[in-house]
């Protein structure tokens, strides 16, 4: 395996979503309950946010921030780097870590068809 999109074709998980106004615990129930770390954030069809375990972390757990009532659009990161299915496995790492992304949304043609993790390289490399 050596492209991107031989990676998530391989994953029996498809795209799971959430959106803004949707409470952070809500978010994170349903990351724990689909044993994921991230979920991408569409309103209207529309890709505005990523939305990770880690930026509950940062943002939630260490500011005091309450889950109940604070929203997705609250935590999310806004500005979403994507990676081509193309791209080797090789380029999603680099990007991965230039940036500090666990995980790398998968675009084509102006849509995302898959999400790609550090799990999903690293799992593949030891198996």
């Amino acid at each position: 395996m050596e492209t991107v999109r031989e990676l998530i074709q391989s994953k029996p998980v498809g795209l799971i979503t959430t959106k803004p106004d949707v409470s952070v615990q809500d978010a994170m129930a349903l990351m724990d309950n689909k044993h994921i770390h991230s979920l991408l954030v569409y309103e209207n069809e529309r890709l505005v946010g990523i939305i990770s375990s880690s930026d509950y972390s940062k943002k939630i757990l260490a500011t005091g921030l309450d889950a109940e009532s604070a929203k997705v659009q609250d935590i999310m990161s806004r500005h979403v780097t994507t990676i081509s299915p193309e791209a080797t496995l090789l380029e999603s790492m680099q990007r991965m870590a230039a940036h500090g992304f666990h995980h790398l949304p998968v675009e084509e043609d102006g849509k995302i068809i898959g999400m790609l993790s550090w799990s999903d390289i690293m799992h593949l490399m030891l198996t």
